[in-house]
């Protein structure tokens, strides 16, 4: 490759440098990474407004070791062409970051550092070429300005995403950093040529006190009802809980990636996906393309040390609902996270505690434990939630039973928490039932007040369940307390023959038939398939009780095949043979 090829290579290289940054305000970043970097106690960016002149000036100061002639010609312009010299063809770590200032097209761009007892201004052009000269005063650190001709109307806006910009990057900063907007202070310096880059040579003064520099550093922390920190060693962590999960990287501070994409979780999606984390450590390193962070050895031991912390989390999440419990308070927002750490960290599982420490309100504001549900579910074959009038909700409570208001975070948890049976015929799903659904209030007829054909049909319906069940089961009709229309409602229920609370037939696999466990099946004494029944039975009562006794197995979900099957076919045989 020819020498003469060299400088169109320089500049080729140093075009694709400075276009790597998608956002062009992003120079911001890699000024103060390049102070931080230099051992600065502290960065100061602020900004001021020539209006006279259009020119807006960015500002970044720092403390640190600053540059002598050998840093600023190998690091800081190798790339750049000097004004005096000729093409360079390397480029230094300083240098890196610098040449981001060009992707917003500055009009010039001054600097004054000093080391070692030397002084040096550069001010580079708008076409990137640069003057260096020599001060005579000392200087200490390095001050970087920035000129951008720009309309007043865009100020305001400029300046709002400077400080977007370097919150989202340095928020997290090890090393304080403040900016300042001194936009609105007027004339910088008074002006004696209509070049606004006239007074180049000269550091800026301060102005007068517009409201003082704002600190851009802030703690790690989420804006989450529910949170905490962890450490390990230089690891530092802050998980909790936010409607949107987010993570975010932090390297001394400066923001590595913060995304809501679960990719950047790697080998910890399954575990971490659910919960918002903030990690912050100086081993952590993105990657060339600043969209990840390198899944590295220290990336492995930080993903660790934020598992570490989202265990603690849902021990701390547990003891919160407990005190909201304890103290009468609101629940609904602890329900929901429980229910995401079941569903994503299977809490329920890990926790032998848990069913006893996960508690809800029943409908009488009394605490209830999931494992009291539990055994519950385990009687009635559902977990009974809220529905239905004042009536039948007073009358379920005082059966007994304990009911959980019927909300979305209640249903998220129970359906969460709940174990399928590993066993070919357990059950496959948790059954959530409204009280309508699952009971209702009726008034028995007594048997006496019935007319004979409605005797004489209960009688045989009962003899045949008699040789299904073994043992003898009332079967009554009643009046339902039901906003049902005909015929909609359920034909039997089953319950105490006295009256009152009569549940409706669950189907269970599990589960003995439900009406074995009560004395009493009753029947709508106003449902339409009732009286079609009693109508069939003044041509045959055999074949009338038999369809009964099948429509009564059907709503207990008796299985079709078994000896109950052979008895009830048998009987409906026997029913045939009599009315032939």
């Amino acid at each position: 490759m020819g020498r003469e090829n060299a400088p169109n290579l320089a500049r080729e290289a140093l075009d694709n440098l400075v276009h790597q940054f998608a956002r062009p305000m992003d120079f911001l970043r890699e000024l103060a990474q390049n102070s931080i970097d230099a051992g600065s106690p502290r960065v100061e960016i602020w900004l001021r407004y020539q209006a006279e002149h259009g020119v807006l000036e960015v500002h970044i100061d720092d403390f640190g070791e600053g540059m002598d002639e050998a840093i600023v010609d190998e690091q800081l312009t190798r790339m750049f062409s000097s004004t005096k010299e000729g093409d360079l063809t390397k480029i230094g770590k300083f240098g890196i970051g610098f040449t981001s200032v060009f992707a917003i097209g500055p009009e010039a761009v001054l600097i004054h550092t000093g080391r070692h007892g030397e002084a040096w201004e550069l001010l580079f052009h708008a076409d990137r070429s640069f003057d260096k000269t020599r001060l005579d005063h000392p200087v200490s650190g390095t001050s970087i300005t920035v000129y951008e001709q720009i309309p007043p109307e865009r100020v305001p806006a400029f300046v709002a995403q400077a400080r977007w910009v370097l919150r989202y990057w340095c928020r997290h900063s090890d090393t304080p950093i403040t900016f300042w907007d001194r936009t609105g202070e007027g004339e910088a310096t008074t002006a004696e040529s209509a070049d606004p880059f006239a007074a180049f040579d000269q550091a800026p003064e301060p102005a007068a006190d517009t409201g003082g520099p704002e600190s851009i550093n802030e703690p790690l922390g989420l804006n989450s009802p529910l949170s905490l920190e962890h450490r390990v060693g230089d690891v530092h962590v802050v998980a909790g809980y936010t409607e949107v999960p987010n993570y975010g990287y932090f390297n001394g501070g400066l923001t590595l990636i913060e995304t809501g994409n679960p990719d950047v979780l790697g080998t910890f999606t399954d575990r971490l996906a659910h919960v918002s984390f903030e990690v912050k450590s100086n081993a952590l390193e993105h990657t060339l393309t600043r969209d990840n962070v390198l899944h590295d050895e220290a990336w492995v031991h930080a993903m660790q040390v934020v598992q570490a912390a989202a265990v603690r989390l849902r021990l701390l999440l547990l003891d919160r609902l407990a005190q909201a419990i304890d103290a009468g308070q609101p629940i609904e927002r602890w329900l929901a996270l429980l229910s995401l750490e079941c569903t994503h960290a299977q809490l329920h599982e890990q926790r032998s505690d848990f069913a006893h420490r996960c508690r809800f309100y029943d409908i009488s504001g009394e605490p209830v434990s999931l494992a009291t549900l539990e055994a519950q579910e385990s009687e009635l074959g559902v977990i009974p939630m809220q529905g239905g009038d004042a009536d039948l909700q007073r009358a379920v409570v005082e059966a007994g039973h304990r009911v959980v208001p019927d909300g979305p975070e209640q249903r998220a948890l129970l359906r969460a928490t709940f174990e399928p049976s590993a066993l070919p015929f357990g059950r496959k799903h948790r059954t959530l039932a409204t009280l309508p659904e699952l009971f209702c209030l009726a008034d028995p007829v007594p048997h006496d007040e019935l007319d004979g054909g409605e005797q004489r049909l209960l009688e045989l319906c009962e003899n045949l369940l008699r040789q299904v069940v073994g043992r003898g089961i009332r079967v009554v009709v009643g009046n339902f307390h039901s906003d049902a229309q005909a015929g909609e409602g359920p034909l039997a229920l089953e319950g105490p023959l006295e009256g009152g609370l009569f549940q409706r037939f669950e189907p269970s696999a599990v589960r003995l038939p439900s009406f074995l466990r009560r004395r009493c099946v009753l029947l709508d004494h106003s449902h339409p398939t009732f009286h079609a029944l009693l109508l069939a039975a003044q041509d045959d009562p055999y074949v009338a009780a038999a369809s009964l006794t099948h429509l009564i197995m059907d709503a207990a979900d008796i299985r079709r095949s078994g000896p109950w099957e052979q008895v009830v076919q048998q009987a409906w045989d026997h029913s045939l043979e009599q009315g032939s």
